[in-house]
């Protein structure tokens, strides 16, 4: 009888322990916040909660480096327009593109299981000239339609774009969903360049990634990077 009771009290401490304290969000990350504006900075760059829509549902980023982090957001079932952009972002001092010779970044991100009534989309955001141009590479859209209207196709370093434009923002559309992969930033902006869609003498601001969040089906869902890192090289 007392083993019986021994092996029953440990089941008991073993789902007490395995038990998180909250779906998706980490026990004890680094940092936490459920501001709308919340940040950290971490190794030169930036978390940021990005709930900037006064429509916005609750949200909670979390973080354990720039490498590692995620968020738990709740948007309204069917909505379309983007409430929210959790994302880790990088600043540059308005530094002339034509002065890199690499701006690239590697990823591996996850998205709320059971796309059904998601509308959200994992992107980089890149802005430059003093924030007057914004250049977006969408790599898993899962609901969700760029600004304006298709104005060409983009093959970068092997992968096929739908290039839109729509006021000051260009997004560069991937023709399939990826959950890990790398973008080519200045290779995007080159493209533009090179199309005399956007000057040859454009600084960079600023890049960012994250998920631009419109919808989680009205339920609290969570969005993860595993993996993330940003590389760049300057012409000597």
């Amino acid at each position: 009888m007392r083993r019986v009771l021994l092996a029953v009290m440990a089941a008991i401490a073993v789902l007490t322990v395995a038990g998180p304290a909250r779906a998706g969000i980490p026990d004890d990350p680094k940092w936490k916040s459920s501001h709308p504006h919340g940040g950290w900075r971490n190794a030169g760059f930036s978390l940021r909660n990005n709930a900037w829509n006064g429509s916005a549902g609750p949200q909670i980023i979390w973080a354990d480096s720039f490498h590692h982090w995620g968020a738990e957001s709740t948007q309204v079932k069917a909505n379309k327009v983007v409430q929210t952009y959790p994302c880790v972002q990088k600043d540059f001092s308005d530094l002339p593109v034509r002065s890199f010779r690499l701006i690239r970044t590697g990823f591996a991100e996850s998205m709320p299981h059971g796309k059904s009534g998601l509308g959200a989309e994992a992107a980089e955001d890149v802005w430059l000239s003093n924030h007057t141009i914004e250049v977006m590479i969408w790599v898993d859209n899962h609901g969700q339609y760029p600004m304006g209207t298709v104005i060409g196709h983009a093959t970068i370093f092997g992968q096929r774009f739908a290039v839109w434009h729509g006021s000051t923002t260009f997004t560069f559309a991937l023709n399939h969903n990826e959950t890990r992969g790398v973008t080519h930033i200045l290779a995007s902006i080159s493209w533009l360049i090179k199309h005399r869609l956007i000057p040859p003498n454009v600084t960079l601001d600023q890049v960012n990634f994250g998920w631009e969040i419109a919808s989680t089906d009205g339920k609290a869902k969570d969005f993860t990077v595993r993996r993330y890192w940003l590389h760049t090289r300057q012409v000597r």
